[in-house]
């Protein structure tokens, strides 16, 4: 199998951002703000049990008229997470996201968080990686002419 011999320990975000399940969907929106980031892991007594990310909040809440203060996290986040190991290679963890159109994992080692990747973390270390991506647009968005240039 081919890898690119860079491991998730080296790139990840070592700060993971966690809200508590029964925080509100509002207190969520504005933690995903202030840390400039579009998705939290949820956790119950320090343990994850989810995640929720802004596209959630908009779609299984804003657009149905859920109150952002009323609404519990729990009511609408992800329950079943795919995680991943700080010493899972990059060429693992970029097929991974790609296969199941994942923007975000959470690392996890010995049943903690200990971190997160992103899409935007792959590409900053590996900007090869982006032809993936755009291979990925390309079939969902046939249509649609791409192009980009790094600069």
């Amino acid at each position: 199998m081919v890898r690119y011999g860079i491991r998730v320990r080296e790139i990840m975000t070592r700060r993971p951002i966690t809200i508590n399940k029964d925080a509100s969907i509002g207190a969520a929106a504005k933690t995903m703000r202030q840390n400039h980031v579009g998705g939290l892991m949820v956790t119950e007594k320090g343990r994850l049990v989810g995640m929720i990310t802004e596209g959630d909040i908009l779609r299984k809440a804003f657009i149905k008229n859920k109150s952002p203060t009323k609404t519990k996290v729990w009511q609408i986040m992800t329950r079943k997470v795919i995680t991943i190991h700080p010493d899972d290679d990059l060429y693992h963890v970029t097929q991974l996201m790609n296969k199941k159109g994942l923007r975000r994992l959470p690392v996890m080692e010995s049943g903690q968080i200990v971190g997160y990747i992103t899409e935007k973390d792959l590409l900053k270390v590996e900007p090869s990686i982006l032809d993936v991506l755009i291979e990925k647009l390309r079939i969902r968005h046939p249509t649609v002419k791409l192009s980009y240039s790094l600069r």
